[in-house]
Parts: structure tokens; C-alpha cells; sequence
């Protein structure tokens, strides 16, 4: 069955979602990275075939508006509540990838009820790499260039061309290809305020080592190339959870949902199986 794409009034925003499996009982909800949209999670999300699964493009991401408010992982994560009660689903699997992880993890204390088992993929939690040290310097200047500056400021080529260099480690070279055109695209679509405000959130949020004990079982998964989220700090914010297990995919970079998308899937399943 295919994925249906499907639109939703949230807050007065438009928002749109990739849905299939619609009268399966148990739900599954997926919160792919930033900048993307739901086509980074997609390939690994087809192999829920048990499961209603539900993608939506983040707010500021894809097809989706940006928020009338400040983006903050807050009004993010009210976001993913709105949309969760507006298709009538009371709990669900909630897995985020990279960004959306944070976004999952917020849900998570601020909705835990709602939340059957958590999933994190290599989560971003901290701006201790070459990559975060980068993007750190292009926003800050960024944030004090005019409105109109500021979306060619973030698209300039030496940082994404140096972004795709960490990044990228375990796809065929015409996969690569593929995704790097698709990253291009979504960030020449990227609204710079939403952009700036996640920025300084994520800047100022500490998830290692603040906020409450998570008590949801949850899985972490991280990869031994990734040089964006790092095995250390993966297993840093594993002391944030009563109970949690992690995995570590060998030869795999920060991108692995979109990069080995089954073998991702099968952790995951082979996870909530047991």
C-alpha cells in the first residue's frame, strides 16, 4: 500500500502528512531531521506494514507552513499533539531522527502518556563536532545579516558542500547523489527565521543534562561514523532514561535512515517485537 499524502489546519497553519496502513490499531509516527522533510524517513517507514504509520512534514520543513509562534522544541512538540489529536490517536510509537529526535524527546516529557515507546536515531544533543562548530559560525552571522541576506547567507555552497562531506558515509555513490539533490531542494525552501530560532533552541537546550527522568521504554540508536551525533554522546543521554537500550549500526553514518533504511527498520521492529 502506498503512502497517501494528507493535509491538516494546525493552529491555524497548514500542515501537511504521509500516511498508510490507516486502520491498523497500533500507530507509529515518524520526525525526520533539519533541515528535510518526510522523505528522509520514508524508505525505512515502509517496512511497518503492522503499523498505521503517519509522517508529517515538520512545521518550517517540506510542504508544511512555519509556525504562527517562535519555533521553539516546546511549540514543537504541542505541534505533534495537535496533529496526533486531530487524527484521533491517543498513544503511539514516536521515533524522531536527528532534529526530530529532540522534538520526540520533548513530546516525550511533556506527553509521555501519549507515547507507547520511544525511538531515537542518532538524536543531536549536543554542538561538540566539527559539523555543529560550523553550522554554529553560519548562523551567528546569519543572525545579524537583513531578512533578505539571510536565506542566500544559508544555502552558501562552502558550508554545504562540507556538511555533505561529514555526513555522507554509507550510501552508493548514486544514492548520495540522490539525497544531497534532495537536501539542496529543501533547503532552498527553508524559511531563515525558523531556521535561526531552532538554531539558538537547540544552542540552549541541554537534554543530557537537564529535564526529567524519561520512564517510557525507549531505544537509541546510534552509528560508529557518525561524526554529528557521536556513540559518546549517545551514550551520555542514555543516563536520562529508567528504561533504555541502545544499538550501534557499524559503518554507518549520522544519515542511516535514509542510507540503510532496512537494516534500520529492522532494529527498530526487531525491537518492539521483543
Amino acid at each position: 500500500m502506498k503512502f497517501n499524502r494528507e493535509q491538516v489546519i494546525i493552529g491555524r497553519v497548514k500542515a501537511f502528512y504521509w500516511e498508510k496502513n490507516k486502520t491498523q490499531k497500533k500507530v507509529i509516527i515518524f520526525l525526520h531531521g533539519f533541515p528535510g522533510n518526510h522523505k528522509i524517513v520514508i524508505d525505512m517507514a515502509r517496512n511497518f506494514k503492522n503499523f498505521r504509520v503517519i509522517i508529517p512534514d515538520l512545521p518550517a520543513c517540506g510542504l508544511s507552513d512555519p509556525l504562527n509562534e517562535k519555533h521553539t522544541l516546546n511549540n514543537y512538540a504541542d505541534w505533534v499533539n495537535e496533529l496526533l489529536k486531530s487524527l484521533s490517536v491517543n498513544k503511539a510509537v514516536v521515533v524522531g531522527y536527528s532534529f526530530g529526535s529532540r522534538v520526540a524527546l520533548t513530546f516525550c516529557e511533556s506527553y509521555e502518556k501519549a507515547v507507547e515507546r520511544l525511538v531515537l536515531i542518532t538524536p543531536v544533543v549536543k554542538a561538540d563536532s566539527l559539523i555543529a562548530r560550523i553550522a554554529l559560525l553560519e548562523y551567528e552571522i546569519a543572525e545579524v545579516l537583513p531578512d533578505f541576506l539571510q536565506k542566500t547567507w544559508l544555502n552558501n555552497r562552502v558550508y554545504h558542500t562540507a556538511s555533505n562531506i561529514i555526513i555522507f558515509k554509507s550510501a552508493s555513490k548514486k544514492r548520495r547523489e540522490k539525497l544531497i539533490l534532495a537536501d539542496k531542494k529543501e533547503t532552498n525552501h527553508l524559511y531563515p527565521r525558523a531556521n535561526i530560532e531552532l538554531f539558538n533552541e537547540f544552542l540552549n537546550s541541554k537534554p543530557i543534562s537537564k529535564g526529567p527522568r524519561i520512564t517510557a521504554k525507549t531505544l537509541l540508536i546510534a552509528c560508529d561514523k557518525d561524526e554529528v551525533a557521536t556513540v559518546k554522546t549517545v551514550e551520555e543521554l542514555m543516563d536520562r532514561f529508567s528504561n533504555a537500550a541502545m544499538e550501534i549500526i557499524k559503518n554507518s553514518g549520522h544519515i542511516v535512515p535514509a542510507e540503510r533504511p532496512i537494516k534500520t527498520a529492522k532494529i527498530i521492529l526487531d525491537w518492539l517485537n521483543n
